[in-house]
């Protein structure tokens, strides 16, 4: 993520950020509709890393059990999840905001 504190459109699809194409194979479409999240702080501050692109901020997030967000593991990275759901409700679960570089 870019921000902190983080905004609705931290939390937006790559489709709804109007990234994608119509001509795309229909698995990628559908990861393109969620949002990519990592099962740690570290697997994901690791990916950050490796693709700045991505921000240089890290959510933390805590989802409850009943949440209506839909969540599955995929791809082959390791801890890689996609979420499929609400942006506002999404921001809601944010717990904590870290650097994806520690300070030394």
């Amino acid at each position: 993520m870019q921000t902190d504190p983080p905004g609705l459109v931290d939390f937006l699809s790559d489709l709804e950020r109007g990234r994608g194409r119509p001509d795309l194979p229909l698995a990628l479409h559908r990861l393109l509709s969620g949002r990519s999240v990592y099962a740690t702080e570290s697997q994901a501050r690791r990916k950050a890393r490796v693709s700045p692109a991505l921000g240089r901020y890290v959510a933390i997030l805590e989802i409850p059990h009943d949440t209506t967000l839909e969540i599955e593991r995929t791809t082959s990275s390791a801890g890689h999840h996609t979420i499929w759901g609400d942006a506002a409700l999404l921001l809601s679960y944010v717990v904590a905001i870290v650097p994806v570089r520690r300070p030394t």
